[in-house]
């Protein structure tokens, strides 16, 4: 899996539900797992911590609700990625 396509299937699944989220969820923070929305938290340290608890050291998302979206990157320096050989 390339770097670019880390998470794409969590935010796809987010923007699919983003209108539904925002109207009963806004402000919390949502974490999603491929095409599953799991669980809406509170706080984003819940629902990191929730993450790892269910699926362990693999990448997961964890996106807060919002109407306007800041642009925000994290990464685990955790996770190994393997590199494309050439």
């Amino acid at each position: 899996m390339e770097k670019k396509d880390l998470l794409k299937e969590e935010l796809e699944t987010y923007e699919t539900n983003k209108a539904n989220l925002i109207q009963t969820d806004l402000g919390k923070f949502v974490l999603i797992k491929g095409k599953e929305i799991i669980s809406i938290f509170e706080s984003e340290k819940d629902a990191i911590n929730s993450g790892f608890e269910k699926f362990g050291n693999v990448s997961f998302l964890v996106k807060k609700i919002e109407q306007v979206e800041q642009t925000q990157n994290f990464t685990s320096n955790l996770i190994h990625i393997p590199q494309k050989q050439e």
